[in-house]
């Protein structure tokens, strides 16, 4: 296939990736997505457990809460009355205070929280299984190379949206850039597993967090708005690990650490229901608290038209990916 020649580039198709891509097509700049997975959605993703049922296996929920941005707000609005986003209203509690649940609303996007990233843009230009492996300045002109060498696509602008880590690997090469201090960040590592059981569980809240040294949250799925379970199912929960945890359990078999975070469900809820272990994962996520009070929630180089945006130059969630892609998109536009 011939390389894509475009205005801008943009490399990662999570949240900031699909929200900057969005803005920049409605403004009229010429963009393709490029996207080292299978499909969008980044850490929103989700996994396929049999033919007709997939489960969000990443990011669970979307708190309108912490979205102050005008503009911002705006747009949720619109995803909401367009049915990207739906209210969700659950219980919610934390692991140390089992019996002391509140209700919160808060936002997940249907049917599954990547098919808000496809509705915001899946009829931009994209190549999805696709893996940048480096970048350089050519003619004045960026040629984004894959693992082979291969031209995968020329274009005037690059916007990276990777983890720090990969983005800062894409960046040792260009010369001149000078935002190096700010790709220092370190993501935190985490490991994530879905377990289904036949029969109810007599758990009072849907959503657990904080207060466990293993857990950091436990997710009733099927809680969520239009996440019918297929029989024999009558519950699906998603538990998250500590990083801390994940960090002392890296080079475990993923198997092994599923099994573990089974049991420190069972434990602490004192459940005798036999849970089957429905998929499991390791991946590392931005930094949840960042002081971005100094620097703008981006990274923009001017004279050599390429920089970065995502939720670890800002909160580190999915409010920080938005005001990164949306503080990106008005330096660009504003140049």
């Amino acid at each position: 296939m011939p390389p894509i020649v475009v205005e801008v580039a943009i490399i990662g198709a999570g949240t900031s990736g699909c929200f900057i891509a969005s803005l920049l097509h409605e403004a009229g700049f010429d963009c393709v997505l490029i996207e080292k997975s299978r499909g969008f959605g980044g850490r929103c993703s989700r996994r396929r457990i049999q033919a007709d049922y997939s489960i969000d296996l990443g990011a669970p929920e979307f708190p309108m809460i912490h979205i102050e941005n005008p503009a911002i707000r705006k747009k949720v609005n619109s995803w909401i009355q367009s049915g990207y986003l739906s209210s969700w209203s659950r219980q919610s509690s934390r692991f140390d205070k089992t019996n002391n649940s509140k209700t919160i609303e808060t936002l997940c996007a249907t049917p599954s929280m990547n098919a808000w990233h496809k509705s915001i843009a899946g009829h931009i230009n994209a190549l999805t299984g696709c893996k940048v492996n480096s970048v350089s300045k050519v003619d004045g002109h960026w040629h984004l190379l894959d693992e082979h060498g291969q031209l995968i696509s020329s274009a005037r602008k690059v916007i990276i949206t990777s983890p720090p880590e990969q983005a800062a690997d894409l960046l040792k090469d260009c010369d001149g850039f000078s935002y190096g201090k700010r790709m220092s960040h370190e993501s935190l590592p985490q490991y994530v597993c879905a377990i289904g059981f036949t029969l109810p569980l007599n758990i009072n809240a849907d959503v657990y967090r904080d207060g466990h040294e293993v857990l950091a949250a436990a997710i009733r799925e099927n809680s969520k708005p239009r996440r019918d379970i297929p029989s024999p199912w009558q519950e699906v929960w998603v538990l998250h690990s500590t990083h801390e945890w994940a960090r002392q359990h890296s080079d475990a078999a993923h198997q092994k650490v599923a099994i573990a975070l089974t049991e420190a469900f069972q434990h602490h809820f004192a459940t005798d229901v036999e849970p089957r272990i429905l998929t499991s994962h390791y991946w590392r996520l931005a930094r949840h608290q960042i002081d971005a009070s100094q620097h703008p929630p981006f990274i923009w180089d001017d004279t050599l038209q390429i920089g970065c945006c995502g939720d670890w130059l800002d909160s580190g969630d999915i409010g920080g990916a938005l005001n990164s892609g949306l503080g990106l998109f008005e330096k660009i536009t504003d140049t």
